[in-house]
């Protein structure tokens, strides 16, 4: 078991590094595709269980501070329960396992579709999901327990104490957050299947290249530690000599320098991808990899 463990271990930071560094001619940062080549994108269905798991989990740590903080619960009795310490301090264990499960949720999202903007739009619809579920369901229960009970915004100003309708706008602010969110998923995802389609026929029905990498400039940004940079390669087209641009990220010890050969795939319908040769070697890094670590990895 522990081999084998560790063994998939090193198969994935393997699978890693020769992913980078990674070229887009077309997205940069979170939106470039970080799957190996020929690998098609995954399926949205796996992920449900955790999204709905990680979303319940929000959904209960969120019944405190919308409970008894943003006074949506029905009744007295149910808002001292909810600011109980013992209640609190549950709470606080269960923010924890929502954030691990959230997390958990990211990595099984970029092992699925290889970008990182899809994965953090998956977690943000688990954690604003969760909040709307909770908001949602205590307005729902204070108003059927007391249908007499007028519902008006100008309470939130008004009202001497913390008014259920502040609790709702809250709710509302969340549930058009996870729309947005759910929105700009369907999009990312829609795009890294189109794109990761791009490259795998490219490499079937494209035209290849032999260039060389003419500029390497960084854009001071990172990725978490990962930092980009904007490239061009030169290569020749019927004796033509042409220039394409591309945004690259890639780790610090893995900087291509100027000179690196490299392959440009490209077609009729000016879709075009880059990557670098593999008979490049570790020669064709930046030695000095201290120049693009993040400042927080000194």
């Amino acid at each position: 078991m522990r081999d084998a463990a560790e063994g998939q271990q090193k198969y994935g930071q393997q699978e890693h590094i020769e992913t980078l560094p990674l070229f887009s001619t077309m997205d940069k940062g979170g939106r470039m595709t970080v799957l190996r080549p020929g690998r098609r994108v995954g399926r949205a269905a796996p992920l449900l269980p955790w999204l709905l798991a990680a979303a319940a989990l929000w959904a209960l740590t969120g019944s405190v501070p919308f409970g008894a903080l943003l006074g949506l619960a029905p009744t007295t009795s149910i808002s001292m329960f909810l600011g109980h310490p013992v209640t609190v301090g549950i709470a606080v264990v269960l923010l924890f396992i929502a954030i691990g499960a959230t997390v958990t949720l990211y990595s099984r999202t970029i092992e699925q579709f290889g970008q990182t903007r899809v994965a953090g739009l998956f977690a943000t619809l688990a954690v604003t999901g969760g909040f709307v579920a909770d908001a949602g369901v205590l307005l729902l229960w204070m108003m059927t327990s007391d249908p007499s009970r007028s519902f008006d915004l100008e309470a939130i100003a008004t009202s001497p104490t913390i008014p259920p309708e502040l609790g709702a706008v809250v709710g509302a602010s969340f549930a058009l957050w996870a729309t947005i969110a759910l929105l700009r998923l369907l999009g990312s995802i829609a795009h890294a299947r189109r794109r990761q389609a791009d490259i795998e026929r490219l490499r079937i029905e494209g035209s290849l290249f032999t260039g060389t990498l003419t500029a390497v400039r960084f854009e001071n940004s990172w990725l978490y530690d990962l930092p980009m940079f904007t490239v061009e390669v030169g290569y020749i087209v019927d004796g033509a000599p042409r220039v394409v641009s591309a945004h690259m990220r890639t780790s610090a010890d893995r900087v291509p320098v100027v000179g690196s050969r490299m392959h440009v795939l490209t077609d009729d319908r000016g879709t075009s991808y880059m990557e670098l040769d593999p008979s490049n070697g570790a020669a064709g890094f930046e030695p000095d990899a201290r120049k693009y670590a993040a400042s927080d990895q000194g």
